[in-house]
């Protein structure tokens, strides 16, 4: 009985240890092939986002932007995919690093936001060039009729000419005999950019000594017009001014001449 008993014990252990074996054999299996599956491809697509922290006004250079891989489930729906669609495009609200550039943060092509500092005065880094003028912008009112009757826009580079009546008595303690007072014409900036306009009201990008000139210009009496370039002129105009002798020489206009007595 007990040899039996025995020989029964043999066999469950056996058949224990073989079942455990088997067991081991596939958990080892399974987790083999599973190492082994690919992963589920997860599908991506080229998102620009920014580079670095970008406020707002700013005109986007290379430097401010770069692409990263989005999930395609993940990708914010006005987010752009090319650098060509956000460079030299001026931001209208701020935009942290790694957020996704969108369409929406842009000025609105019919109302378009400007820049004080252009792109080409800002380094790699963010900072400004140390060569960089003490840009400002200025508004000036100017009418229509010293405007080219209007036309002008955002964007427009234009020459300003100013008109004064010039009395050369309140300037000088001694006067020339050949110095009187006439009106003279002069076009005093060249190349300057019209960033905005509402109206008749001009906002223009000058550096800071220039716009104190312009103000005194303007509370002096004198008066501004605006000559429009031609797009991608940029020559200077080479002129020295106007006024009653140098007008009378080059148009050849006859001086009345008083009559004799009769």
């Amino acid at each position: 009985m007990q040899d039996g008993s025995r020989r029964r014990a043999r066999l469950i252990l056996i058949l224990g240890i073989v079942l455990a074996l088997f067991a081991g054999g596939g958990t080892f299996l399974y987790a083999s092939q599973a190492q082994t599956a690919p992963a589920p491809v997860i599908p991506t697509t080229p998102v620009l986002v920014a580079a670095r922290e970008i406020p707002a006004k700013t005109q986007l250079t290379p430097a401010d932007l770069k692409l990263q891989d989005y999930n395609v489930d993940a990708k914010p729906a006005a987010a752009l995919a090319k650098l060509d669609d956000a460079i030299g495009k001026i931001t209208i609200a701020p935009i942290s690093v790694g957020e996704p550039v969108l369409s929406t943060k842009f000025s609105d092509p019919k109302n378009p936001a400007f820049v004080v500092i252009p792109a080409s005065f800002v380094g790699p880094d963010g900072n400004l060039l140390p060569n960089t003028p003490n840009f400002r912008a200025m508004s000036i009112s100017v009418s229509d009729t010293n405007a080219v009757a209007g036309v002008v826009q955002p964007g427009d580079s234009i020459d300003i000419m100013l008109t004064l009546q010039f009395d050369p008595a309140k300037f000088y303690d001694k006067v020339k005999p050949t110095q009187v007072a006439d009106f003279t014409a002069k076009i005093i900036l060249e190349r300057v950019p019209i960033l905005a306009r509402a109206a008749s009201v001009y906002t223009i990008r000058v550096d800071a000594a220039t716009a104190e000139r312009i103000a005194y210009i303007q509370g002096s009496g004198g008066s501004i017009v605006f000559l429009l370039r031609a797009p991608k002129d940029e020559r200077a105009s080479g002129t020295t001014g106007a006024q009653g002798s140098g007008f009378q020489t080059t148009f050849k206009i006859p001086i009345p001449e008083k009559l004799p007595a009769p």
